[in-house]
């Protein structure tokens, strides 16, 4: 393919951020910059055990409500990580673009062998033969539909290869093989989590509105089966996913005079999404193959589908979760109006946790095991990131900021222990629900709340026949797409 010249400079922008002028970053710096390994010159493995900080006095699910470095040295971390930045994004060619495009062959080649194995198991006559065949053709479909969400969907559709100007492979017009559309993903997740990252309120990451992962969530008796609940979202998590910015955007523009345009373009659009994916994997392909192959055929190709999506829904639930949930991932309690790009910079870090692995393990977590690069540098191609790794771990020692990573184990153990901690109230916890219940402000807190969406929500709670057993969350996408 014939690489045609940018149409912009690749930028590492977040909207709310002020920029910094070089010569204003160069005037506040009183640090020197750590020295710069040549690109061609870095290795694509994470630092080793023997260079992580000292853990005896880490502080257990930290919460952080001051900033961490003072502005002179936020501002001088801003310029490394720029610097850093720069040499990567500068270096960008054709050797990024064969990679992107040999990823997204894999992805179609791989699931057209796997839906071939599928459809071939029910035609297998030995009960042996068949369950060998269809676990090879479910492992590669699931193969296939993890490397299209992570590796391919999520950095695709984050703008890491919009300066290829591919006709498809760009964040305006790909879409990945999942529940959720494309736009709403790109609202809740590049915008909102990228900008607001692990702010209590505003980022909506932070427990997904079903899960208490810090204390500065309040605690309610529904939090004691938050691993229930965590279990709901893991083998669903393409659905939450969906109708998460749904949740969000319902609250967001609850305000807007604009509101019912708003949110019934989005619901017809996810519902759109919806009805395409169930009507491939579980419909239209099944179908397909009971015409040709038979009954037998067509089981072997619904369930192989089933399968691999609720494959792909666990593994990338807990790539997420092992990346912003760990226990020395750091929580804010407000956003700072004066935030500069280095403050962005350290909060990114202090939020986010990385996972140590081999080549193939970090292929199939589409990098996300390099979460600390990936949300400093959220358009950066993601296979860049392990060679910057090391120069990233060394400008954080510089500064003493915590550079979280670990073996995927032990980062899920961690995650794990935080959701489990936080489902049960300390004694102050307690007393606090006790007295909001208590309280008759909290119900005209409540009325004041919903009064800006009243005849949306009203219409939510007197919702007739079986939608009226669908979480509230559906059932307002249902009532808006109207």
């Amino acid at each position: 393919m014939r690489l045609l010249p940018p149409v912009t400079t690749p930028q590492s922008a977040v909207p709310i951020l002020t920029p910094l002028s070089d010569t204003r970053l160069a005037k506040n710096a009183p640090l020197p910059l750590t020295p710069q390994i040549p690109y061609s010159q870095l290795n694509d493995e994470a630092i080793n055990d023997s260079n992580q900080p000292d853990t005896s006095t880490r502080t257990r699910y930290p919460t952080v409500t001051d900033k961490p470095l003072s502005k002179s040295q936020s501002d001088a971390l801003a310029v490394e990580l720029n610097a850093l930045y720069k040499i990567v994004m500068d270096s960008l060619g054709s050797k990024d673009a064969r990679y992107i495009q040999r990823i997204y062959a894999t992805v179609v080649y791989s699931e057209i062998v796997a839906r071939g194995l599928l459809a071939a198991a029910g035609r297998v006559p030995s009960k042996r033969s068949l369950v060998a065949t269809w676990l090879l053709g479910t492992s590669l479909l699931s193969f296939s539909k993890i490397l299209n969400n992570m590796e391919l969907g999520h950095n695709v559709m984050h703008g890491q290869y919009d300066w290829m100007q591919h006709p498809h492979l760009n964040s305006q017009r790909f879409d990945w093989d999942i529940v959720c559309p494309a736009p709403l993903w790109q609202h809740s997740h590049n915008y909102l989590h990228h900008t607001f990252t692990n702010i209590v309120g505003r980022d909506h990451d932070v427990g997904y509105h079903l899960i208490r992962v810090t204390d500065e969530q309040p605690w309610t008796p529904e939090d004691r089966y938050n691993m229930f609940s965590t279990a709901v979202l893991a083998f669903g998590f393409e659905w939450a996913v969906a109708f998460h910015d749904i949740q969000i955007s319902a609250d967001e523009y609850a305000d807007s005079p604009d509101l019912h345009k708003i949110m019934q373009q989005k619901s017809r659009a996810l519902f759109s999404k919806i009805g395409r994916q169930i009507g491939k994997d579980y419909i239209a392909l099944p179908s397909v193959v009971a015409l040709t192959l038979g009954r037998r055929s067509a089981f072997s190709t619904l369930s192989g589908n089933m399968t691999a999506n609720t494959v792909r829904n666990l593994w990338t639930w807990a790539v997420i979760f092992c990346g912003h949930f760990t226990e020395q991932a750091h929580i804010y309690t407000h956003l700072d109006a004066n935030e500069s790009k280095g403050d962005w910079y350290v909060r990114q870090i202090l939020g986010s946790s990385n996972i140590k692995g081999s080549k193939w393990f970090h292929l199939l977590t589409g990098n996300l095991s390099h979460q600390i690069e990936h949300h400093i540098f959220p358009d950066m191609p993601a296979g860049h990131y392990a060679k910057i790794a090391p120069q990233v771990q060394d400008i954080c020692r510089k500064y003493s900021l915590t550079y979280n990573t670990g073996r995927f184990g032990t980062q899920l153990k961690q995650v794990l222990g935080r959701i489990y901690h936080f489902s049960k109230p300390s004694e102050k916890e307690w007393q606090a629900y006790v007295q909001s219940t208590e309280n008759a402000d909290s119900d005209a807190h409540q009325e004041v709340k919903l009064e800006a969406n009243l005849d949306t929500e009203s219409a939510i709670e007197n919702t007739g026949g079986l939608i009226r057993f669908l979480p509230p969350v559906v059932r307002k996408a249902i009532l808006y797409a109207w």
